[in-house]
């Protein structure tokens, strides 16, 4: 007992007319209270599993005061400083039931102990997503995702923070870019949201917003095709403790403005109590294509052609074969042959990770540190990524009604990528797409070594695009309970990255791109700013009624400076600075965005078993118009564990929470969008003037986006199989839509306005069970299906009848879905065999997939061996195979070479499709299966772990990628030349997902 709370314990003020008595009682509190201070209480003793295994890290608290511990790798635990007499405690620990006991504490030790047991839907885990502070999940109305890191990183070979989610959240779509190393991933949460706006989730880190914005990690100009780094990169998952997603509107009501797409939230690893525990892993493997098959290019020829010596990173070619091979001889005698460029020039890539970590401390104080390095070649040229950084998070509670937390990180990053999809200058332009009979040495000494049609391998392996940042991410975290019914909590962070991204052209080594050289060089900065209150009041109005009140306030505010130098036409060799360069241009752009938003809470709970929530959140954004006034967000949700009625009996039945959610989110449009705008302009002379930018619209605002989720929580079989099943149902309202400006009002483009509507719907099911429980093998499963269908219900005045474009065959229109492709097709044949076209273009599929889910296995033997596997499928969607179109356009593939192949209907209609500018048989169904994850860990008897003086050792073996099944002729139906773009999607020369191996020590000292 400390003194801040000792004098609390003052009936009333010192006053004249009472000072006697109040003297006396002072003297009285003077004299017995070095036996109060000194009559202190310990609780110790073990938390562990029914079946006796200890549980390290669960958290044990004193109910009503902030004083705790957190179990030690036996389970151990120690609480001091207790007043002595009666003493509530609760024990949490994810995926195990809540443990209580009520204690009389003497002065001295006591001892209690727990047994947990296990629960699969963890009813009493406290949740911070999406919430007015702490609450338990048995009180939250919405499905919330856990995803535990620390037992995934135990045995999946998992590198960026798209992989840990990848396969494990119900509703979640991770989408690839491409398998360049260092390339970004989507994530969609209940599909698609926003026609024009970003369909990206919010991503915070320890209760501060993060920069995750894909368009502003690809700079303009560069050669690199569509692929750009990703900021969720940046987050390094030894790092990360859980990951809790919220998917939509009805859960995001309190982020208000931005969040309509989804909320992720990072938790951070934090400190223990007791001794300092070491943690060290490493990691080694390697990287390869050697699961794709790469389609050969053909070509016919009176005789193999010459090969030219060429160097391309660690491929090297003599003039001897380049690779060429004799298929075939023809029957007028000439030589089919063949050639794979991509087989030569890729290789295998070394892959290691390590991390270093320490956390221990006291009850009032603990910590966390750690230290990380990672370097993945890839397996192109050119491709490279490099990781270091490091995070320092600690906790300080000095007293019961005031505690602290400081979480930071850093992370540089230093990547490299090659030049590859809709690309001239890429590898896979030009690998794919020669060929083997244009294989020359040009007069310039240009080698086209593989028959390329555009330019020589060696010259793009030349082009150095080079990216690099520093990230700086810290919050703090007050907690002040002044008193037991009044709680505050207070968040202020910063997210701080700076980037230096440059592209680099020596002289003289790119004939057809730049013969005398250039330089780019992007830097910006990105600086987020987040404060976040919340206080909350709660009292019993009657024994069984609870009511919470909470108020809270979040200030967000983001500014992006962007400089950019380019020069091109260097005088000599060696010269590589912007400032040296004959022509040189330079660019700057600055902008600030700021949310500031208000909302109001309450809950009601009745009995710890019924939960009514209703809230409201005021919203106000400087993107918002001139004329346009703040945003209003209200949400309504019940949560009720009905299977906790003294009347409720299931048979198989042992927990099932109801549920059921209302809700409003927003999306901001971009800054400036309101306002009219003149960009500078030179004219002859150099002198400066101005010209037409946006026309701006004042009466700009967010798209509003509701929906109504119903669900249920459930777990069966004595607790060992939990079952979450949701049904959602979402409308977009006032979505921004660009309207093309009438020419005559002299502004180019287009205008946004708060047009459109859109409606998308689905079901979703996670399943885990542990459904074998025996002393020699444990068996446990986990299942995730979602669908998702989305529609375009209305576009706007003046819009409609034409759609926006989209990517090649994809465009947006009424009554179709978002990400929607189109083309002509046959609708009839004449008696000689004539080709009938429908007249418009026809709804052929959609870019993502109306099914996706997931399947995970792990089984157990003796404790110490863990056999682990993860597949995930995609199905009902379309994917557009832009590369197998340009390669019959180029006339490299075999059809178009081998005449034994040139009879039939299917020949002779696609070669129709194409005289006609149509890619209808190119847009192909996507469906897929893949082996995500497989591994097997061995947990190392403790005599061998004592031998390195070790508490716990373990070795993995872990693959990535292993293999597909697919009717997708393509190398990979999740690839996308334009990266991270929220809708257009194709595979066009773009690089497949690699297959990784993995070996990881992982050491506890």
């Amino acid at each position: 007992m400390t003194f801040d709370r000792l004098f609390l314990l003052i009936p009333r003020p010192f006053n004249r007319s009472g000072e006697p008595r109040s003297l006396l009682l002072l003297l009285a509190f003077v004299l017995l209270s070095p036996a109060v201070i000194f009559a202190q209480a310990t609780i110790q003793g073990t938390v562990t599993e029914q079946d006796g295994d200890p549980l390290v890290g669960a958290q044990v608290q004193v109910v009503g005061t902030d004083l705790g511990a957190v179990t030690d790798s036996d389970g151990n635990y120690r609480i001091t400083g207790l007043p002595t007499g009666p003493a509530s405690l609760r024990v949490l620990y994810l995926g195990y039931r809540e443990g209580r006991r009520q204690l009389s504490l003497d002065e001295g030790a006591n001892l209690a102990n727990f047994e947990l047991a296990s629960s699969p839907i963890e009813l009493d885990a406290i949740v911070v997503t999406g919430t007015a502070g702490n609450v338990q999940r048995r009180a939250v109305g919405n499905a919330i995702s856990d995803i535990d890191a620390s037992e995934v990183l135990e045995k999946a070979p998992v590198a960026n923070l798209g992989e840990l989610i990848q396969g494990r959240a119900a509703g979640a779509v991770v989408l690839p870019s491409a398998g360049t190393v260092g390339s970004g991933t989507s994530i969609r949460l209940r599909g698609l949201s926003s026609i024009t706006q970003s369909n990206e989730p919010l991503l915070y880190v320890d209760g501060v917003r993060v920069d995750n914005d894909p368009e502003a990690n690809s700079p303009i100009g560069f050669t690199v095709g569509g692929q750009g780094p990703s900021r969720l990169n940046d987050i390094v998952p030894e790092n990360i403790e859980s990951i809790e997603i919220i998917k939509g509107p009805a859960a995001a009501t309190l982020y208000g403005t931005e969040a309509a797409a989804g909320v992720i939230h990072i938790i951070t690893k934090k400190g223990q109590a007791g001794d300092t525990r070491w943690n060290v892993r490493a990691s080694l493997g390697r990287t390869d294509f050697n699961h794709v098959d790469f389609p050969d290019n053909f070509a016919v020829v009176d005789e193999v052609p010459a090969c030219v010596a060429v160097d391309i990173g660690d491929a090297q070619l003599t003039e001897d074969n380049c690779g060429l091979r004799v298929v075939e001889t023809l029957e007028d005698g000439q030589l089919l042959i063949a050639q794979n460029a991509l087989d030569i020039f890729t290789d295998e890539a070394v892959y290691q990770d390590y991390t270093a970590s320490a956390s221990g401390g006291r009850e009032d104080f603990t910590f966390y540190a750690s230290g990380n390095f990672t370097e993945e070649d890839g397996v192109l040229p050119n491709n490279f990524a490099e990781k270091f950084g490091g995070r320092a998070n600690f906790q300080w509670s000095p007293s019961e009604v005031f505690d602290l937390s400081v979480s930071s990180g850093y992370t540089n990053n230093d990547l490299k990528l090659p030049n590859n999809d809709n690309n001239i200058f890429g590898f896979f332009g030009n690998g794919f797409l020669a060929s083997p009979g244009r294989i020359r040495r040009t007069a310039t000494g240009l080698n086209f070594a593989f028959g390329e049609p555009f330019t020589p391998l060696d010259d793009v392996a030349a082009i150095n695009s080079h990216y690099t940042n520093d990230r700086f991410t810290g919050s703090v975290n007050a907690n002040f309970n002044p008193v037991s019914w009044f709680r505050n909590r207070a968040i202020f962070g910063i997210d701080l990255n700076a980037e230096e991204n440059t592209q680099f052209i020596p002289f003289g080594e790119i004939a057809n791109l730049s013969p005398l050289g250039e330089r780019t060089n992007v830097r910006e900065t990105v600086f987020n700013v987040t404060f976040d209150y919340n206080g909350t009041v709660s009292w019993d109005l009657t024994p069984s009624l609870q009511s919470n009140t909470s108020v809270g306030t979040q200030v967000t505010n983001e500014n992006i400076d962007t400089v950019t130098a380019f020069g091109m036409d260097f005088p000599a060799p060696g010269v590589s600075t912007v400032s040296a360069a004959g022509t040189t241009q330079g660019f700057e752009s600055r902008l600030e965005d700021t949310t500031v938003g208000v909302y109001f809470q309450e809950q009601l709970g009745w009995q710890n078993r019924l939960f009514l929530t209703g809230a409201v959140r005021f919203d106000d954004n400087s993107a918002f118009g001139g004329e346009f006034d703040f945003e209003t967000y209200p949400k309504v949700s019940a949560s009720y564990v009905i299977s906790e009625e003294p009347w409720f009996t299931v048979p198989g039945l042992d927990q099932l929470k109801l549920r059921a959610a209302y809700g409003f989110a927003g999306r901001q449009p971009q800054a400036f969008a309101f306002q009219r705008t003149f960009a500078p302009v030179s004219i002859r002379g150099g002198i400066p003037t101005i010209t037409p930018g946006e026309v701006g619209n004042p009466e700009l605002g967010p798209e509003r986006s509701s929906e109504i989720e119903l669900g249920f929580d459930a777990s069966v079989w004595d607790d060992r199989i939990g079952v979450e099943v949701t049904y959602y149902d979402k409308t977009v309202e006032d979505a921004l839509v660009n309207r093309p400006n009438v020419p005559s009002r002299g502004f180019p483009g287009s205008q946004l306005f708060n047009l459109g509507e859109l409606q998308s719907s689905g079901w979703e099911l996670g399943v885990n069970g542990l459904i074998i429980d025996t002393d020699v093998v444990d068996y446990q499963i986990t299942l995730t299906a979602a669908t998702n269908d989305n529609e375009v219900v209305e576009l706007g005045e003046g819009i409609e009848g034409f759609g926006t474009p989209a990517s090649f065959a994809q465009r947006i229109e009424e009554g179709f879905p978002l990400d929607a492709y189109f083309g002509r097709v046959i609708v009839s044949r004449e008696e000689d065999g004539t080709r009938i076209f429908s007249d418009e273009e026809e709804f052929l599929g959609r870019a993502t997939p109306d099914f996706f889910g997931s399947f995970g296995s792990t089984v157990t033997l003796w404790d110490n061996l863990q056999l682990y596997a993860l597949f995930d499928w995609k199905r009902g969607f379309k994917a557009q195979n832009a590369t197998e179109e340009f390669r019959w356009l180029f006339g490299n593939n075999r059809v178009s070479n081998d005449p034994a192949l040139q009879e039939g209907q299917e020949f002779e209609d696609i070669l129709a499709f194409l005289a006609i500018g149509q890619g209808t048989p190119f847009i192909e169904d996507g469906d897929f299966v893949k082996l995500r994850e497989v591994s097997g860990t061995y947990t190392l008897p403790n005599a061998w772990a004592g031998a390195i003086r070790a508490a716990r050792a373990s070795l993995t073996l872990a693959g990535r990628n292993l293999a597909t099944w697919t009717d997708y002729s393509g190398v990979d139906p999740e690839v996308n030349f334009t990266g991270q773009d929220d809708l257009a999607r194709a595979d066009f020369l773009s690089v497949p997902q690699a297959r990784r191996f993995v070996a990881t020590l992982n050491l506890t000292y």
